[in-house]
């Protein structure tokens, strides 16, 4: 798929979420030359009725009219019939910070529900930063005596093949010269009892809902 060379692999992995989950079932059978405006129309109309969310049905149009206009591209097409789109972009919903009152009631309730990733939250919070920089981080990063610490890098999850594909013939290519001894991806003591990474879908988001 051509996308997956162009989108962060979060990105990709809704898409086909959303094309197994609502696309193919609405139009998996139909032909592609078969695939009229109308049919698209049903599908916004019945899916609007049974109460699906404007900004789900917004992307999944997106994503079946980016498909349909490769295919006119490629001539298996005359026309995109999923355009004009037939809904507006939803508004972008406001992002919002917590305040320091709710912040203060999140490191309180934390330690009694799940002291580990109470650490995990003081350092989301307490340092300002991302979710991939936390679980990022390495001892030899953290300098308490000096209250500082570095952030070197960050954590993302590889969910998409050809990514993981393309970092395995990388990784081969490298095994056969030498290399620098490679600093594990571990973090500052706030991984799991199981001794596995903390990856991305692991941990909590760091925004309010």
């Amino acid at each position: 798929m051509a996308k997956a060379l162009v989108l962060k692999p979060t990105t990709m992995a809704r898409c086909r979420d959303y094309i197994r989950n609502h696309l193919v079932p609405a139009f998996g059978t139909i032909e592609l030359d078969q695939l009229a405006h109308r049919y698209i129309a049903a599908f916004v109309t019945g899916q609007l009725a049974c109460g699906r969310g404007r900004t789900i049905l917004y992307r999944c149009l997106a994503i079946l009219s980016s498909a349909l206009g490769d295919a006119v591209r490629q001539h298996r097409l005359p026309h995109n019939p999923a355009s004009p789109p037939m809904l507006h972009r939803p508004p972008s919903p406001e992002q919002r910070i917590w305040t320091a009152e709710e912040a203060a009631r999140c490191l309180t309730h934390c330690p009694q529900t799940d002291p580990q990733m109470a650490d995990l939250f003081e350092v989301f919070i307490g340092a300002g930063m991302r979710k991939g920089e936390a679980l990022c981080l390495h001892w030899n990063d953290i300098h308490l005596d000096q209250g500082v610490l570095y952030i070197h890098c960050t954590l993302s999850a590889v969910d998409n093949p050809r990514v993981a594909t393309a970092l395995r013939r990388r990784a081969r290519s490298r095994s056969k010269s030498p290399q620098r001894p490679q600093r594990p991806v571990r973090g500052a003591g706030l991984l799991p009892t199981d001794g596995r990474p903390l990856g991305p879908r692991r941990a909590p988001p760091t925004t309010p809902s």
